[in-house]
């Protein structure tokens, strides 16, 4: 069945003779023959092959042509760069030297069949030599390792997509190896905590400790409680907040100890980067007794996450404060309202039953003040949810425009602030802000009453007045919807002005003035 028979190395005759029992009976080596050898080669799974030192092949048994199609004919025919292709020939040229040289070589290539399909083997040939020590020939075996590199194909399609799925969310893994205190992090988590590629020390030790209570000086609220149970003590240099530290140590010292699964959320401040949130996780693998031997992780940065939630939080705020307004815009329009009202109805019976002028006259105030009620609560309404147009304004332009639209009467204004004082603000919700401060402070003061405006140290300006201030209760209460200390008044134009400011993300606040009157001071830097 194959083109020769096989070489004198493998024959009974070429082996010393050697008596050996086996079962009781005394076998001589010489008894060994041609058949039960081959039979022995065909038996193994594997390719058994010789070739010479060109590559000609001399013997091999029956899984060569079972498994390239070649017959035993055609195969005696060839050469074995013969069954190769491509890069596949020059990696077993350059082995058969390799063998021929050194006196062994194991490399990897693809047989290519008779019907052309490839199959991946792991090729291991020894030289043979002549009693001169020159090569004569190899023997070599060839083993199937389709389905070993199949699987390896396997898994390195699912590192690689394992890989981008934790690329694409910013996601490092890490493992600590309990015994040793060592801890391996990839290249993603170097980077989430601002470490350049390789600068992470690599052991648990480099960044932190699992030190004792006891090798540390007991303070005043542990030292009733100190013991020599470990604790690891993540302290990543200054890139981890004091105040996080404590936290993420007993969370991990406690998923040791009980097996949970390990979860933190920290903050990170890498150098010369801002400051971001890590979410860590991780699970205890035991070892063959059943103790803690290791904590493989994730460690993911969220950094988006917890703005979405702050603003969330920020949202939620909002929407509190504007539904309290809205309760009390309604209690405003529902008794603030009835008041003038009732006041008209009751002068309306009047004048239809005696025709008074001052009847007329005192129904005409009311719903005056109604008309200028209603008005102001829509202004009131609308600046709940406006949404400045902001650019670049002069301060003192603006101040200049909002005193002349103004019914200022006797009063006097004196502008302090600088020509080239800027801000960003859109123009004609400004105008109605200063409008506001101005007739606000000409209402409730008796003439002559002088208003000044002027810069304020770290960002804004101020409105005050010389008049008689404002009234003894909580600062913030002036701001309140239907506040007013005047008769005439509706109550909703400082409401107003503060929406007017909050919308530019300004903060307003009222305290006295040096001359005792009333003093409003914006801060365009929202503190």
């Amino acid at each position: 069945m194959h083109a020769s028979p096989l070489p004198t190395y493998f024959t009974a005759s070429a082996m010393p003779e050697k008596n050996f029992s086996y079962e009781g009976n005394i076998i001589k080596s010489a008894e060994w023959d041609r058949d039960f050898i081959e039979a022995s080669l065909n038996a193994i799974p594997d390719i058994f092959y010789v070739v010479d030192t060109d590559g000609d092949f001399q013997w091999w048994n029956d899984k060569l042509p079972q498994r390239t199609g070649y017959t035993d004919e055609e195969i005696g025919t060839m050469n074995a760069l013969e069954f190769f292709t491509g890069d596949d020939r020059e990696t077993i040229e350059s082995s058969i030297e390799t063998v021929l040289q050194t006196g062994e070589a194991i490399t990897e290539a693809e047989i290519t069949t008779k019907e052309q399909h490839t199959i991946s083997h792991e090729f291991r040939g020894v030289r043979q030599t002549d009693a001169e020590g020159v090569p004569t020939s190899i023997i070599g075996i060839a083993r199937d390792i389709s389905t070993r590199k199949h699987r390896e194909d396997e898994l390195k399609a699912l590192n690689t997509r394992f890989d981008l799925a934790l690329s694409q969310t910013d996601t490092g893994i890490w493992e600590l190896d309990i015994a040793s205190g060592t801890v391996r992090w990839d290249t993603t988590s170097e980077r989430l905590f601002g470490y350049d590629p390789g600068e992470f020390p690599g052991t648990y030790v480099g960044v932190g400790s699992r030190v004792s209570e006891s090798d540390a000086e007991p303070s005043a609220e542990t030292a009733d409680t100190a013991g020599s149970e470990p604790k690891y003590r993540p302290e990543y240099g200054d890139r981890i907040p004091a105040e996080d530290i404590d936290r993420v140590s007993e969370q991990l010292e406690h998923a040791i100890k009980t097996g949970e699964q390990y979860q933190a959320d920290f903050r990170v401040q890498p150098p010369d980067e801002p400051q971001r949130w890590i979410q860590a996780r991780g699970v205890v693998e035991y070892d063959h007794d059943g103790q803690p031997d290791r904590v493989l992780g994730v460690q993911t940065d969220i950094t988006a996450q917890k703005e979405r939630e702050r603003e969330l939080e920020r949202t939620k705020q909002t929407l509190e404060q504007k539904n309290e307004r809205l309760n009390q815009f309604a209690a405003t329009v529902s008794h603030d309202l009835r008041n003038p009202l009732e006041i008209a109805q009751g002068y309306l019976d009047v004048a239809r039953e005696t025709g008074e002028e001052d009847a007329f006259d005192t129904l005409e105030r009311s719903l005056d003040r109604m008309e200028s009620m209603i008005d102001e609560l829509l202004a009131l309404a609308r600046t709940e949810t406006i949404d400045p147009e902001t650019e670049p304004v002069r301060v003192a332009d603006i101040v200049t425009m909002a005193w002349e639209t103004t019914q200022t009467g006797a009063a006097e204004m004196a502008c302090e602030l600088p020509a080239s004082l800027t801000v960003v603000a859109e123009q004609s919700l400004l105008k109605n802000v200063f409008e506001n401060l101005f007739r606000n402070a000409v209402e409730h003061n008796e003439s002559p009453v002088t208003v000044t405006v002027g810069e304020l140290d770290g960002g804004g300006f101020y409105i005050e007045d010389t008049g008689s201030g404002l009234p003894e209760t909580d600062d913030q209460s002036v701001f309140a919807q239907g506040f007013t200390t005047n008769d005439s008044g509706t109550g909703f134009g400082l409401a107003i002005t503060r929406n007017l400011i909050e919308a530019h993300g300004w903060t307003i606040t009222a305290t006295a003035s040096a001359a005792g009157g009333a003093r409003f001071e914006i801060r365009t830097d929202g503190s």
